[in-house]
């Protein structure tokens, strides 16, 4: 994984966060890469309960970041709306002052 694709998916996490998903990975590439391919099943049994908590914390991270992308959208939304409703007093406001608008006809 890049560097730039890193940045990608840390976007919106904080930095504990950050530093925990890093750590995860790191812990998780270092499992696959250093495990002989004779695994006693107290070993595979150890790997499964660490691959298992690794997941729960994603989970958990996921969850957080889930709640704050819905939180933003409720931002925009708003924003969004409250745009419109300007908007729409904009042109009300235009459309009463061309109707009380007299015509120029020269002069004074």
């Amino acid at each position: 994984m890049n560097e730039d694709s890193q940045t990608d998916i840390f976007l919106g996490l904080s930095d504990g966060e950050k530093d925990d998903l890093e750590q995860m990975i790191k812990t998780f590439r270092k499992d696959q890469s250093t495990g002989p391919s004779d695994l006693s099943f107290e070993d595979v049994h150890k790997q499964v309960e660490s691959i298992s908590k690794n997941l729960a914390q994603l989970g958990v991270m996921l969850l957080k970041f889930d709640k704050k992308m819905k939180s933003f959208y409720k931002i925009i939304h708003l924003y969004y709306k409250k745009n419109e409703i300007l908007n729409r007093r904009i042109d009300d406001i235009v459309k009463i002052m061309e109707g009380q608008r007299k015509p120029y006809l020269g002069g004074k």
